[in-house]
């Protein structure tokens, strides 16, 4: 009786069964073998690849690599790094000016609403207060320079795991042969592969940060330093698509000489020294010409030590924006504003 029950029940359930076609068993069977033709496919090889790098300390700025096959950049190719530039100068500026509307609206709220207390803000432990005292007390730009240095000193630790290094050698470092052009030309400015190289240029940069604040103030400080990096890599590029040497550059050198270049062309009189030679003192007018002077022979007798196109596109950039560029990039930022205020003040928006 169980035996005719089982027979009853599998005569049904083969009655139920999908049986394909031999046409659709073919077909799915060719989806089969192309898969696993895919899954087995070493990924297509481009002329930009890197293969092998060279961390010899000859430059603190520059080092050597090999490609997979001999690269020729000509000179159209320049177009979107150039394009590139020119979206994050106006993101950076746009950017800056929504976080300096923010940071208004922000203090405004707060002085309204000032009689009351919502949050305890004291911090447990004499060592977190502490700390909390010193943060409180810097000036706006000198804590965006603090995020700054974290940055960069994050990304130099980077550099140091052996598994990492094609990775950063690829997103971290600029060059115009590479397969990946645009985005490292922002990333390459926090950059730093030297430990001299990353503590110099956050010296420099820590050392020039009160007089930004007194110049720009944090937001615009932010959007130059950012635009001139930028603007510093492009330059390199050119270089070397026009001297056909394509090794890869890395560093916040740019972005600091155009803060340098800056500072110097405002207050041409300032007195600068050498951090190794402090009885040494002259004017920040006298400095600027020496230091346009020597990476434009830099860039002419092609020196390979420092990125020097970089370095004297960052000095250019500085003079011009402390003169004309931040009139024509910043103080143009009020119709921008004024349609950021109606989108907020838009029903449902806080």
């Amino acid at each position: 009786m169980n035996c005719l029950r089982v027979l009853r029940i599998s005569q049904q359930s083969s009655k139920n069964c999908y049986i394909p076609s031999q046409q659709q068993y073919r077909a799915f069977k060719r989806l089969i073998e192309n898969e696993s033709k895919k899954i087995g496919r070493k990924p297509k090889q481009k002329k930009g690849d890197v293969v092998e790098a060279n961390f010899e300390p000859s430059s603190l700025e520059h080092f050597q690599v090999r490609f997979r096959e001999d690269v020729k950049v000509p000179l159209r190719k320049l177009f979107k790094p150039f394009a590139f530039a020119c979206v994050v100068t106006g993101s950076s500026f746009a950017g800056a000016a929504i976080w300096q509307y923010e940071g208004m609206r922000s203090k405004a709220i707060s002085r309204a609403l000032g009689q009351f207390n919502f949050f305890n803000t004291e911090k447990a432990g004499e060592f977190r207060q502490q700390i909390h005292q010193w943060f409180s007390g810097l000036l706006g730009t000198q804590k965006v320079v603090l995020g700054i240095v974290a940055l960069n000193v994050g990304v130099f630790a980077l550099w140091r795991l052996p598994f990492m290094q094609m990775f950063m050698v690829k997103w971290f470092s600029a060059n115009p042969a590479a397969n990946a052009v645009c985005i490292p030309m922002v990333l390459s400015t926090f950059s730093h592969y030297s430990l001299w190289h990353l503590a110099v240029n956050m010296y420099v940069l820590w050392t020039f940060s009160h007089s930004m604040e007194r110049l720009f103030g944090k937001e615009q400080f932010l959007a130059m330093y950012m635009s001139a990096g930028v603007w510093s890599s492009f330059s390199s590029h050119l270089l070397k698509v026009l001297t056909s040497k394509y090794n890869p550059s890395l560093g916040a050198s740019g972005a600091i000489m155009a803060v340098l270049g800056s500072t110097c062309f405002q207050y041409p009189d300032a007195r600068l020294a050498i951090v190794f030679l402090p009885f040494f003192t002259f004017s920040a007018g006298t400095a600027l010409k020496v230091l346009i002077g020597i990476e434009s022979l830099g860039v002419v007798m092609r020196w390979a030590f420092f990125d020097h196109a970089a370095h004297l596109s960052g000095l250019l950039f500085g003079c011009y924006y402390a003169g004309d560029g931040y009139k024509r990039l910043w103080g143009n930022r009020i119709k921008m504003l004024e349609k950021w205020h109606e989108f907020r003040e838009k029903p449902g928006k806080v």
